[in-house]
């Protein structure tokens, strides 16, 4: 089965790549879980073309269902990565009451990435029932500025980067993706999301993919449909036990 999945956006607040993110970008998807018809509106203010996607719940054929929820974090300076972290989680959300039984994750919980503390970290941090199962959690997240990250996931960054973060291995049960926006017009390309898709990598994660970059300056489509597209039975396979994606 395919599956979906969502994206992000990044751009520069007076002169950075933040602009990116500004009037960005919208696909459509029409959804492919049999009975289910779904629109995912990657940004509701956004020019670029529309084109459908298909999207259906992700599934494990040969796994149980996971005990725990696909998570879904943005961090958004301009709004844009949070509209598509939203609607992908809506576009999982129906997708799942309509065929529960196909269905991986069981629910979906969609927040900034600085409130990773709050609604994440005990979730994360806890082994899952099976040795070889992993918690699912996809990260979409812009650049502004100097490459910096957006206010809304700043303290999550330097969370990720500071000493002491590292022997707790934070991700060590967890499988993940990234999807970062930038414009490859500026010097500074995509900054957070790869620094994101590697120090998760570096404290314990398992990449389910490797980190996929859309670019302004060609067409965030590009790379946000396919991402959009597959990235949930990539994401699905890995925390069923499947081998993780090799290093970006």
């Amino acid at each position: 089965g395919g599956l979906a999945a969502a994206c992000t956006g990044e751009n520069k607040e007076g002169g950075g790549e933040g602009e990116e993110e500004k009037e960005g970008t919208k696909a459509d998807a029409s959804s492919l879980a049999k009975d289910l018809e779904e629109t995912l509106v990657v940004s509701p203010e956004s020019t670029a073309a529309k084109a459908p996607i298909e999207i259906e719940p992700s599934r494990q054929p040969t796994q149980s269902q996971s005990p725990t929820p696909l998570f879904v974090l943005y961090g958004s300076a301009t709004g844009n990565a949070e509209h598509m972290a939203k609607d992908l989680a809506a576009s999982y959300q129906t997708a799942l009451q309509s065929s529960p039984s196909t269905a991986y994750f069981p629910s979906v919980t969609c927040c900034p990435l600085n409130d990773y503390k709050k609604k994440c970290l005990d979730v994360w941090s806890a082994p899952p029932a099976s040795p070889a199962a992993k918690h699912g959690v996809l990260f979409l997240c812009s650049t502004t500025g100097n490459a910096d990250a957006p206010e809304n996931a700043d303290r999550f960054v330097r969370w990720l980067k500071r000493k002491s973060t590292e022997p707790t291995r934070p991700f060590r049960h967890c499988a993940y993706a990234v999807l970062g926006l930038g414009d490859s017009n500026y010097d500074v390309f995509c900054a957070v999301g790869k620094l994101i898709d590697r120090k998760v990598g570096e404290l314990g994660g398992t990449r389910a993919r490797s980190v996929a970059c859309a670019d302004e300056a060609t067409g965030l489509e590009e790379v946000v449909e396919p991402w959009v597209t597959g990235v949930l039975d990539d994401l699905a396979r890995v925390c069923g036990g499947g081998l993780g994606a090799t290093d970006s």
